[in-house]
């Protein structure tokens, strides 16, 4: 568990990273294709100011929210399976029996499972919403499976984490210099180097746990693949609550867990017609549970 709560426990030193950056914040916007030797060789679409901080995660500096408060905003890649960097992940794992799995953490029934999975991250301690929040969403997007997929979060936990949807705000895209008080999702050109979605938060990382919050989130998915509801027929089908699911993890706190926990929803690939996301796993709701 202590590692579990620890390993972006770095968020405490990427935080001070960002206090140095911060500059930025009067940067041009706009976006540029940066090569991440973490994205196994892919590339991925990144404002210009943007540091990666880890693998997959992007710190966008400090800035001020629409309250007037200092905070500052991280960016979530999740790409293809095809993407992993092999030299980042486990493998040779070799269950009871002989059959050959990626990891060791694949072979289901070898052994006792611990009391509570270890298998999830968050972002920071107590960095977490401390009321519902209303979302957005943009052209295209499915209402009724973007419900599904925040109310799997949410039924996790005491209160509603998501809130109704805001049906009369006007959806702009992404934040990546400041918040504008809106939780937005939509579709999005992330390019064709493999990104099926990006999540970007911001909130409040460092401080005494109790002051640490989130103040919003964006989400967006590639228009580059085709989303859509799970078809074996279509071998190029990206499954929409597959992918929400996880961003949404993103949007309450969680960040990736190790890569041996590869059957987690909040696992840091996704894949063509893979649906295992569209529910829980136990490191998942271990997650969401040490938030809230």
């Amino acid at each position: 568990m202590d590692k579990a709560k620890t390993r972006l426990g770095i968020i405490f030193t990427l935080s001070i990273m960002a206090i140095i950056i911060s500059v930025f914040v009067l940067s041009q916007p706009g976006k540029e294709r940066v090569p991440a030797s973490s994205q196994g060789g892919s590339t991925v679409i990144v404002p210009p100011h943007a540091i990666e901080v880890a693998e997959g995660i992007y710190s966008l500096g400090q800035a001020r929210d629409v309250d007037g408060r200092v905070v500052e905003g991280f960016m979530f890649i999740d790409n293809k399976k095809e993407n992993v960097n092999p030299n980042a992940v486990c493998g040779n794992g070799i269950c009871e029996g002989g059959e050959k799995k990626s990891c060791p953490a694949d072979c289901a029934g070898s052994g006792e499972p611990p009391a509570t999975s270890t298998c999830f991250s968050v972002f920071a301690k107590g960095a977490r919403w401390k009321e519902t929040e209303l979302y957005m969403i943009g052209s295209g997007i499915d209402t009724t499976v973007t419900e599904t997929s925040l109310n799997t979060w949410d039924s996790e936990v005491p209160f509603d984490i998501f809130g109704p949807r805001n049906v009369s705000g006007i959806v702009d895209g992404r934040d990546e210099l400041s918040p504008d008080g809106k939780n937005e999702v939509d579709f999005d050109d992330l390019g064709s180097g493999g990104t099926i979605g990006v999540t970007i938060v911001w909130g409040i990382f460092i401080g005494p746990p109790s002051g640490r919050e989130l103040v919003e989130w964006d989400a967006s998915f590639n228009n580059q693949y085709t989303f859509g509801n799970y078809d074996p027929g279509d071998p190029t089908m990206m499954d929409y609550q597959n992918i929400a699911t996880h961003e949404f993890g993103h949007s309450l706190g969680l960040s990736h867990p190790d890569d041996t926990c590869t059957e987690e929803t909040m696992y840091r690939f996704g894949d063509f017609n893979e649906t295992k996301k569209r529910t829980l796993e136990a490191g998942d709701i271990a997650g969401v549970n040490e938030l809230y």
